[in-house]
């Protein structure tokens, strides 16, 4: 019975432990589930929040302020002419910096001509800058664009403004350009050179030679000029005299860096007095202008010139025998020797100044100069010159580089003018006497410089056709130094 009692006693304890035991492991598994959910989720959120942020730092590295540019400092000024005003406008961008000057005035159709023409360069120089920065790998370059103006008044009336473009684009160096207005500053009226001499052609050949005297007798330009592209700009034609102002009773012509004569002569001009084109002028330019007309100290004379020119002789037969046609039709012309063929053939070459034809200088072997160092250059010249003064008594005034081939060194270095040419005969290459004639009907025009070769045969064969052409059209023929160069 006691026994039995116990062991009742020992299932009730064995099945309460039972139970305790049940609730400590539910207990522990729902504690350790819960400390497991709130790990996960703790550690979900921050990973989101990491994403987040991390989003956050690119949105923040990708969103960048925009770039603040320049902008143009713009002035304006007062002039002492009626209703114009000068407007100064400077950009200090690196890459694309420019000052200009530009001009406003009271008549809407000249402020279009001028903001068309201030507006088209600096798109130019812009689109310049940014195709030199592609195609360039230097990345400092030196980048600039200046317009500067000139105002000037005449007669009370009318104004021209003159706008000197000078750009440089990757460079230290300067490409200069003018732009010129002239107008009627109680009309708004814009007044062309057609307008200015009365539109008249025959006025407009007599001013062309004003123009030649102008540029061609000034030692400023002279030695520098180009005179195949000189010739080709100052033609009798409307189109190429654009650009001009009047200053205190001066015509003034102006040219482009490079486009008449070397770019280092910089911006050639020719001034002429309006005194001494009176006759030329139309009716309402002549108020207060004296009536001085004279024909111009020019080389085109008081008709039409023409220059002659043979290089590479003397030769014994051929040069004699262009010496002799020259003779039937009074013919002067410019003999460009080759210094080591003047002993050999020294009759020859008196024979042409007796009969009045003008000797140049043009190197004693046919050297290319630019190729040669400045004391060969000097030595070139140097033994022609006293070739030819042995044999003539006198030195030559004129000299002209094998091949048209010059640089600045090389006409620095000879005190003679290098007198190139405007048509090319092409004698030379063709050897042709039927083919000379034809090239030179082709390309002639007022105070031409003709070249040619006296050592040819078909040169001297086709020569008197040319003469002939020549003298029934009215030209004059002279030397170079006569058409370029001396007073007149």
């Amino acid at each position: 019975m006691e026994r039995s009692s116990q062991l009742g006693m020992n299932n009730k304890d064995r099945k309460f432990g039972g139970r305790l035991l049940d609730i400590v492991l539910i207990t522990t598994i729902f504690t350790l589930f819960s400390f497991i959910t709130v790990f996960v989720i703790t550690s979900k959120e921050s990973k989101f929040q990491n994403v987040l942020a991390n989003d956050e730092v690119i949105e923040e590295q990708i969103v960048e302020e925009p770039e603040i540019l320049p902008s143009p400092v713009i002035e304006e000024f007062e002039t002492a002419f009626d209703g114009v005003h000068i407007i100064h406008e400077k950009l200090n961008d690196k890459s694309t910096p420019y000052h200009i000057q530009s001009v406003q005035t009271k008549f809407e159709i000249i402020n279009n001509e001028i903001n068309q023409y201030i507006s088209t360069s600096k798109e130019q120089y812009e689109n310049a800058v940014r195709l030199n920065i592609l195609t360039n790998e230097t990345k400092n370059l030196f980048n600039n664009l200046k317009i500067s103006s000139e105002i000037f008044e005449h007669d009370n009336k009318y104004i021209s403004i003159v706008f000197t473009k000078s750009e440089a684009i990757g460079s230290n160096i300067y490409e200069s350009t003018i732009k010129t207005i002239f107008f009627n500053n109680e009309t708004g009226e814009m007044i062309d050179l057609r307008h200015l001499i009365d539109l008249n052609v025959d006025h407009l050949i007599t001013f062309t030679d004003h123009v030649h005297s102008s540029i061609l007798n000034n030692k400023t330009y002279n030695q520098y000029i180009h005179n195949d592209q000189f010739f080709a700009a100052t033609e009798p034609k409307w189109k190429l005299y654009k650009r001009f102002a009047i200053k205190d009773d001066q015509l003034i012509i102006y040219f482009d860096k490079g486009e008449v004569a070397e770019r280092n002569a910089g911006i050639p001009t020719a001034t002429i007095s309006l005194t001494s084109i009176y006759s030329l002028l139309a009716p309402e330019f002549k108020n207060g202008i004296k009536d001085n007309s004279t024909r111009p100290n020019t080389p085109s004379h008081n008709g039409k010139k023409v220059a002659l020119t043979f290089d590479d002789g003397p030769h014994p037969t051929i040069t004699m025998q262009i010496l002799n046609t020259l003779d039937k039709y009074d013919a002067k012309a410019t003999f460009f020797v080759v210094g080591n063929r003047v002993d050999d053939y020294s009759d020859v070459l008196i024979e042409t100044v007796k009969r009045g034809h003008e000797i140049g200088n043009h190197t004693w072997n046919h050297a290319r100069l630019t190729a040669l160092s400045s004391e060969n250059v000097l030595e070139q010249i140097r033994l022609t010159n006293e070739a030819i003064k042995n044999v003539t008594g006198q030195y030559p005034d004129v000299f002209r580089p094998p091949y048209g081939d010059k640089n600045k060194r090389v006409t620095d270095l000879i005190d003679l003018p290098a007198v190139l040419w405007t048509i090319d005969s092409l004698d030379w290459k063709h050897r042709d006497s039927s083919n000379l004639l034809p090239m030179i009907k082709k390309n002639m025009h007022n105070n031409a410089i003709i070249l040619m070769h006296d050592i040819h045969q078909s040169t001297a064969d086709g020569l008197e056709s040319v003469l002939k052409y020549l003298q029934s059209e009215g030209y004059e023929f002279v030397t170079v130094n006569e058409l370029l160069f001396q007073d007149k």
